[in-house]
Formats: structure tokens, sequence, C-alpha cells
């Protein structure tokens, strides 16, 4: 069987983790092809590093930024590649968010070819647009098969028209769970520190420091969790991140006197999970959110969490782990953050049940039920 999957860019560490392990559970008389558009997006150009460190079968479009290549451009390429290859199954990544692998879909559906789309997006996000959401459906009901993020997604998938039945799997948010704990294990290993952080204990966030994080409702929390309570003098805020708003929310903090808050800058995937050996509970309080998968990568590290009912990763990762909160409900937020700090025992039952709970989307058990769900196909 030749298993080709179309996805955008090959700096996505994520999905490459995935890649390698479908192609791992294939064998020896099937071939797994991952096509990748282009190298790489501006927006994650500080994403590549010197060597690429995963192991699958894949072959690059164009030596570019996708940015820069236009719809028919990547559309005759893949065309062109698909009728070169001859697959009999085609698993489409992105299938709303890039013109040209919409069209693709449809070109393989005029050529007989099974399509197995996966999905990430959520009711949550539809816009309503009239046109869009009829495309999607037309799409949906071209392909044979679907991989979706979560709950939620695969919640959209249907109300777009697949049936339960055609979903192969959907735990497929996935992050490298095996290099994020080899990391995580050796920083603790080796005493990790960072010597601007004077509390013993730390809240964390981890990402783009942007208006959707709603970084602002965090500090205001935070602060008045500090100020209320000056038995947790030892309770720090760690924001590891950069971003257009981070020169701003450093003068604010600085300007509010709030104590305790230290501004990192952003590090490489792998560079992550030692900054979670400096930190007891990890808050994420978007606005607006797909998934979150920094929220994986915390859990995996033992981690309670707090986020907000934005997070799309809310209904498949939050059990028993943590508290949810109401976007912008900051006297919420600050409720939790006191319980957190307060009640160590909790703390300790949350971080456990995140390793539990997280075990669901184990890499190499997902990578195994989505070969598993094409060879059924």
């Amino acid at each position: 069987m030749k298993i080709l999957i179309i996805h955008n860019i090959l700096w996505a560490h994520y999905k490459s983790a995935l890649f390698e392990q479908i192609e791992k559970a294939a064998g020896k008389e099937d071939e797994v092809l991952v096509l990748q558009i282009a190298k790489n997006e501006l927006s994650r150009k500080n994403m590549e590093t010197t060597e690429f460190p995963y192991s699958y079968n894949f072959k690059v479009l164009f030596d570019d930024y996708i940015d820069n290549l236009s719809t028919f451009k990547k559309f005759k390429a893949l065309a062109s590649f698909i009728l070169k290859f001859k697959p009999d199954l085609v698993n489409a990544t992105g299938y709303a968010a890039d013109i040209s692998i919409t069209f693709i879909i449809l070109f393989c559906r005029l050529l007989g070819i099974k399509v197995v789309i996966s999905n990430e997006s959520t009711a949550l996000e539809s816009n309503n647009n009239f046109i869009k959401e009829t495309i999607k459906k037309i799409l949906v009901k071209s392909s044979s098969g679907f991989i979706c993020f979560g709950k939620l997604a695969k919640d959209y998938m249907i109300q777009l028209g697949a049936k339960p039945y055609q979903i192969i799997e959907d735990k497929a948010a996935v992050v490298d769970d095996i290099r994020i704990l080899e990391s995580f294990e050796e920083a603790k290993r080796n005493n990790f520190a960072v010597s601007d952080i004077k509390t013993s204990k730390n809240f964390i966030y981890v990402g783009r420091i942007i208006e959707e994080k709603n970084l602002g409702s965090l500090f205001n929390s935070f602060d008045s969790f500090k100020r209320n309570n000056i038995q947790f003098d030892d309770w720090g805020l760690i924001i590891l991140g950069d971003g257009e708003l981070k020169v701003g929310f450093q003068k604010y903090v600085a300007d509010k006197h709030i104590s305790d808050v230290y501004f990192l800058p952003s590090v490489s995937w792998e560079e992550v999970p030692k900054y979670f050996t400096l930190a007891d509970v990890f808050v994420l309080p978007s606005k607006s959110e797909t998934w979150g998968l920094v929220v994986n990568e915390a859990m995996i590290c033992g981690l309670p969490i707090i986020i907000s009912d934005k997070c799309g990763c809310s209904s498949d990762l939050l059990k028993n782990n943590g508290l949810i909160f109401q976007s912008g409900d900051e006297n919420t937020l600050e409720a939790h953050l006191e319980k957190m700090a307060r009640d160590a025992d909790f703390r300790e039952k949350c971080g456990l049940n995140s390793l539990e709970v997280i075990s669901e989307f184990k890499v190499e058990n997902v990578g195994a039920r989505v070969l598993n769900g094409f060879m059924n196909l």
C-alpha cells in the first residue's frame, strides 16, 4: 500500500514526530511518504536548527518559505507528484487553510484516490461564512476518513457531514513526548536554574506574547493574588516567550509594581521543558486557542494546569488535573492561582493526573492507530 501524506512545511516538530511514528508502524510491504510543500514559513524561521532531528521518508517540493509560493505553483507541483507517485491513499493536512490543498482533495477524488483529512479546527473558530462552510462540506463529503485533534475537532467534522465511523483518530493533538520528557529529566538531573528567578515556586506561561493570549488578565490576577496573600511571597510568574506586546507588558508590570514577574526570551521547543523544572503550575489564559499544544508539553512534565475555556484542548485534557476559568474572568483566575498556591496536596494530585491523562496522546500510540486506520480504509 502506498500512502502519501501532504503537509505544508518541514519544520513542524510535533507533526514530524507523528509522521515518524506512522512510518515506524508501517509494514515492509507498505510505503509511507510525507510530501512537504516547503521547508518552512517565515513566522517559524527561528525554529530551524542545524540538523533535522526526525527520521522518516519525506520530500520537500520547494526549498523556499511557503509564504512566497502562489496557490497555482503549489497545486501544479502537488498534482504532478501525485500522478507520478500513484498513491492508494492521500492524507491531506490543512484542508481548508491552504487553497492548493483544497483543490488537491478534489483532484484526488476525480482520480479515485481515497482521501483522509487531518483536522485541527473546531466550530468555535468557524466564521459562519456560508461559502467557506459549503466548501468544507464538499471536501468532507469527498473524503473517506478523518484524523482529528480532539473532541471539538471531531464534533466539527461530524457537523460538516462526516460519519462517526469515518473518524479514524480523535486524539491526534500530539507533541514529541519522547524528546520533551528526555529534555525535562536531563534538566532536573543537572539542576537547571535561571539566576534572575528568585522565587522558589512559580506559575509559568509559555508562548507568544500577543493579544490572543490575554496576558493582561494574567498579570492583573497575579498582581491581586500577590497583594491579597502576602504569605505567598515565594511565588513568582515566569513568562517564557516573545511577541509584539512584550515591551508594553514589561512596562505595565513595572509601572504597577507587580512583583516577581520574570520575562524570559523565547527558546526552541527542545529547550522549553528545562523551564518547566522551575515551575509548579502551568497557566494558559487565552481568549482564542485552537488547541494549545504547550498544554500537552506541560502535562508531559507532570505540571497541573490552569486554562481558560477558550482553549480547544479543555474538553480533552482537563480531567481532574487542574482548573478552568471563563476567559477574561480575572477574579476566578486569581482564585485559581490562590487555590494552587495554598493546597500543595491538590497540586501534587493534579500533576499526577496530568501524567495519566496525557498518556492517551502518546505519539507512538497515535501513530500506530492512524496507520491502522489507513489500512482499514
